[in-house]
Order: C-alpha cells, then sequence, then structure tokens
C-alpha cells in the first residue's frame, strides 16, 4: 500500500512520498471546503491509501476553535485515506483523535521524533517556513513545549517565515521613518529582491494582487514607508529590502543561541525554505549548522511531511 506523509498548514499542504513531493498553496481560511477535493486529488495522483498527517491549520479564522479544526481536518483526511494516522505532542500515532488539544499544532514533533529515531542526540532543530520558524531543543528527548502559546513565550517558535509575514512586523523603521503598519509588502517581497529565492518560490498571494517579479516587489517595498517607487527609488527600495533581512536575522540568531545556551547545544539542524537564513544566521554565532537538505535532499523543504511518511511507514 502506498503511503504519504502530509502537513496541513494554514497556507500550504505538503506532501511527502516515496516518489516526489510537492507544496499546495492553500490558504485554509478562503478554501476548507475544498480540503476533501484536494486531498481526493492528491490521493489518486499518488495511489495512496494510507497516510500519515500532521497539522497546523486548525489554528485558521473559519474555525471557532482548535478543536473544531482539527475534528474537521481529521474527518476529511479519514474519508479520503482507507488508512490514516495522526500525531500528538506527545509523540504518539493514532488512527483516533480521542483529545483533539493534543494533535494541535504537531508537525515541528514529527521532524524531532523522527531525527531522535535516526540516532541523532543533543541538537537544536530550526525549521524556517513561509509564516513560522520553529527552535526546538532536543536532548535525548523533545525538550520544547506543547502548546505553539508555551513555544512563543519560552522563545521556541517565532512568528515569522521566508514568504508571508509583513514586512513592518520585522523591520521597524527605515532611514528613520517608521514602518506603515499596513498590509503593503511581505518577506516574499523581501527575498525576492535581495535574490534568495525565485519568482517560482514565491507560492502565497501579494499584498496588492500583482506581479511577483522585482520592479512590483520593489513597489510594494516602497509604499512601506509611504512612497511610491519612483519617490523612493529603486536603490533605496533595495536598500528596505537588505535592512529587512538584516534585521529578521539578527532576531534569529538571538533566538538561536539563547536557546542553544539554554540546553547546551552546538548544533543546528536546518531546514524549511529558510534554510539558508539559518546557516547564514548560525555563522554569525559560531554554531555548527547541518542542512537537512544535504542529508534529505529536497525533502527539508517540508520536513514534518517527510518525517511523518517516515514515522508511519516504521510503525
Amino acid at each position: 500500500m502506498s503511503s504519504l506523509g502530509i502537513d496541513i498548514g494554514g497556507a500550504n499542504l505538503k506532501v511527502a512520498s516515496e516518489e516526489g513531493w510537492e507544496v499546495v498553496y492553500f490558504p485554509m481560511w478562503k478554501k476548507a471546503g475544498e480540503l476533501e477535493k484536494v486531498l481526493g486529488d492528491i490521493a489518486k495522483k499518488y495511489s495512496a491509501r494510507k497516510a500519515g498527517v500532521v497539522m497546523t491549520a486548525e489554528l485558521a479564522d473559519i474555525f471557532r476553535s482548535k478543536e473544531e479544526g482539527v475534528r474537521f481536518i481529521g474527518g476529511i483526511c479519514e474519508e479520503v485515506f482507507d488508512e490514516v494516522f495522526f500525531l500528538d505532542v506527545n509523540g504518539r500515532l493514532s488512527k483516533a483523535l480521542d483529545n483533539p488539544s493534543d494533535f494541535a499544532a504537531s508537525n515541528w514533533v514529527a521532524s524531532a521524533a523522527f531525527l531522535l529515531q535516526e540516532g541523532y542526540r543533543n541538537f537544536l532543530f530550526v525549521d524556517m517556513g513561509s509564516t513560522t520558524t520553529d527552535i526546538i531543543p532536543v536532548t535525548d528527548r523533545i525538550e520544547a513545549a506543547k502548546t505553539d502559546y508555551e513555544r512563543l513565550k519560552r522563545g521556541e517558535m517565532i512568528y515569522f517565515g521566508i514568504l508571508r509575514t509583513p514586512v513592518f512586523y520585522i523591520l521597524r523603521e527605515f532611514d528613520s521613518v517608521p514602518l506603515c503598519p499596513e498590509f503593503f509588502a511581505i518577506t516574499a517581497d523581501v527575498f525576492a529582491v535581495t535574490g534568495d529565492i525565485t519568482s517560482e518560490e514565491y507560492t502565497c498571494e501579494t499584498p496588492d494582487g500583482k506581479g511577483r517579479d522585482e520592479e512590483s516587489c520593489l513597489r510594494r517595498l516602497a509604499r512601506t514607508v509611504c512612497c511610491d517607487l519612483e519617490e523612493l527609488g529603486v536603490d533605496r527600495a533595495k536598500q528596505v529590502a537588505l535592512e529587512a533581512k538584516k534585521a529578521m536575522k539578527d532576531w534569529l540568531e538571538k533566538a538561536v543561541e539563547a536557546k542553544a545556551d539554554e540546553y547546551g547545544l552546538r548544533i543546528v539542524f536546518a531546514c524549511g525554505i529558510g534554510e539558508f537564513l539559518i546557516e547564514e544566521a548560525c555563522n554569525e554565532i559560531d554554531i555548527e549548522c547541518s542542512k537537512l537538505s544535504s542529508l534529505y535532499g529536497d525533502y527539508s523543504k517540508l520536513f514534518p511531511a517527510f518525517a511523518m511518511l517516515k514515522l508511519v511507514q516504521n510503525e
């Protein structure tokens, strides 16, 4: 029976199989009603009847509560697949969502549990995706808190990512001008301009509904300081991008160093579409960075889904 590992996020469906992988842009807050069809198409495409599923989409504001979101997503998975396993925050695989709150935001657990199963110990697992960044200390066990609220409090999660974060959240001012708290530009615009992602990797919607080419990104960045591109100029708009990237890297450096020092860890396992930024941050603070792309190839881009695939296969 062919198996899949699936990470159902608020903005993306990430799918891993032995034959390959894909990331499907799927804003749950808009498209929840299409989830069964999309998962059904994925199951048919990979001839898969068995799946391992983790989720973070239960936080989408279409759901009244996390429990409602977990039950909705889990119920659809059970309809689509003949056999489905879910992973809770304690690292337990289960076919039943007996306590829904335990299955909320469990994707990072899959990654850490798989690396432990692979024999790795005493590392910091850092996964930077489109929207959030996980910073998970692992000794001979997973040391992180079990809820997003507690992980935010403890510095084990930062709510920023490579694509969807509004620029004003990471860069507070440019040339002594405070950035506007408007949805003018996102981090995808930043990293497209700095050359760290391609227009094809800019997979989410743009804030203004326009292009993903460099000029369109620069126009959006100019608006963050109440300018158009003609007024601010191309060079200064590019400088906004560079300063935003630096601010994000500086924030990441402090968070990684603090958590590494807390547990005496000197190696980071880095993954996600922000793997490049994690490596740059680690180089600045003299912590060894092992990119999971070097060990697992492109599965690094959707490591929780890949980890679920392997955990279910080993079950």
